[in-house]
């Protein structure tokens, strides 16, 4: 695959991001922020092995971070506010009907294996990559980093706005589970995701 100038140095960007080498900078100024809870009603995602669920973890994060980023002044669109689906292309679209935004989903991660652990930040082209890169350099503070990631998802790659994906965290992971089940450290991956954001305003 034969990449643009810009992606490649994107790409090389990426590689320095875990050891913290690499200077996050910003997409612009924006005004909205669509705020995307993974999953929902019908579709669970994840589900942890003390039985939690990924769509009521990524709900209650994303509501902090609603409220995160109306005290500093923004404008928040919710893709879901319940326990309810709403299909892949509608959140995109959500997203695609708004002016001066950016858009990032939150969700939690599991695996086979009990091992893995750590946050990871995915984004689809080179215009989202700096909002990737700041949320995971203060998710980073939180957690131990898997980096940020190239992905091809439907909400990112269907996406008008600069978009990013965060994988919170291993409910697959006991020790990590245990974490993400306390509100406290919820509120802790809301408010890196808030600074992250915020930070992305440039």
């Amino acid at each position: 695959m034969r990449f643009a100038p810009v992606a490649i140095l994107a790409s090389l960007a990426v590689m320095l991001l875990p050891g913290c080498a690499a200077s996050p900078y910003g997409v612009g100024r924006f005004s909205t922020v669509v705020v995307d809870a993974g999953h929902g009603g019908i579709d669970r995602g994840a589900r942890g092995v003390d039985r939690s669920v990924e769509k009521s973890c990524a709900l209650d994060t994303a509501k902090r971070v609603e409220r995160g980023l109306r005290a500093h002044g923004y404008r928040v669109i919710m893709t879901r506010t319940g326990d309810y689906f709403v299909p892949l292309p509608q959140r995109a679209a959500i997203s695609n009907r708004q002016w001066s935004a950016i858009f990032v989903s939150v969700h939690y991660n599991d695996a086979p294996r009990s091992a893995p652990s750590g946050s990871e930040t995915y984004y689809f082209n080179a215009r989202s990559y700096p909002l990737a890169a700041n949320i995971q350099r203060e998710m980073s503070r939180v957690s131990s980093s898997r980096g940020v990631k190239r992905a091809r998802f439907h909400v990112l790659r269907n996406n008008a706005k600069p978009a990013a994906l965060v994988e919170c965290g291993f409910l697959s992971n006991p020790y990590e589970a245990r974490r993400i089940r306390s509100g406290g450290y919820r509120q802790r991956i809301a408010e890196a995701i808030v600074r992250g954001i915020v930070n992305s305003s440039r």
